[in-house]
């Protein structure tokens, strides 16, 4: 047993002893300095004899810690799952009142959401009607992202939002502006009309605020999911389909 550790477990033992007669002053007054040395003397030996006692007050420790980050993350993450839920104007597809929700986070240039798509759309097909994917354009990889994301975003004002991401995803190679024109042009988009709406004030507000909701709730990386209110870093189609599953059953 490291004399160190158990001498500062001491600390808070011996609070917890003083408190037993009081607080403040009257704490002062029930134990002296000699008598606080004592019991912290017999506390010490005590725990070096039974080190298995301080693991576990240890473990209990860090057991408290590890729940109160997850309800510190829960806490933060209702009011952004709801504000994304009830803003009908952000990219989806399937019912609004669909049993189901999946909220992706996501970047144009990021691999591992390459390697998501056909999944997120898999269950986007396969769930007709009962789950509704909500795509949030979250650009954090290099510059040429967000200029993709804003091309996404405009292409949207055109009714065009899925044909231009199924485009950007399947996409190889950097997306610069000249490819995103060829891109857009392919899937039907309006250049003209979505290089002008890429300058719009609303369109940077938007990434702006789906970027402080991502950051607000520990996402760093991407692809993020949200299931249902459940959060599932990387592209572990594997768990998001198990949660997308549940709450299917859930809801029959």
């Amino acid at each position: 047993m490291n004399s160190q550790i158990a001498k500062r477990f001491l600390a808070g033992t011996a609070l917890g002893v003083t408190m037993l007669f009081g607080s403040g002053a009257m704490a002062q007054e029930a134990l002296g300095t000699a008598q606080k040395a004592e019991i912290e003397s017999v506390i010490e030996q005590y725990l070096l004899e039974n080190p298995d006692v301080l693991l576990r007050a240890i473990q209990n420790v860090q057991a408290w810690q590890t729940a109160e980050q997850e309800r510190q993350k829960e806490e933060a993450l209702t009011p952004v799952w709801d504000a994304l839920v009830a803003d009908s104007s952000i990219p989806s597809v399937g019912p609004l009142d669909a049993p189901v929700t999946v909220i992706e986070f996501f970047d144009y240039h990021c691999g591992y959401c390459k390697r998501a798509f056909e999944g997120v759309m898999d269950i986007a097909e396969k769930n007709d009607g009962k789950v509704r994917t909500i795509f949030v354009e979250f650009p954090i990889l290099r510059e040429e992202s967000a200029i993709a994301a804003r091309a996404a975003l405009a292409a949207d004002k055109q009714g065009k939002y899925m044909e231009i991401h199924e485009a950007f995803m399947q996409n190889r190679g950097l997306l610069d502006q000249e490819r995103i024109n060829e891109l857009a042009a392919n899937a039907g988009v309006d250049v003209d009309q979505m290089l002008e709406d890429m300058k719009a004030p609303e369109i940077n507000g938007m990434l702006s605020q789906y970027s402080a909701m991502a950051r607000s709730v520990g996402i760093s990386g991407t692809p993020a999911f949200l299931i249902n209110g459940t959060m599932v870093s990387g592209a572990d189609m594997e768990r998001v389909e198990a949660l997308v599953d549940a709450g299917l059953e859930d809801a029959s």
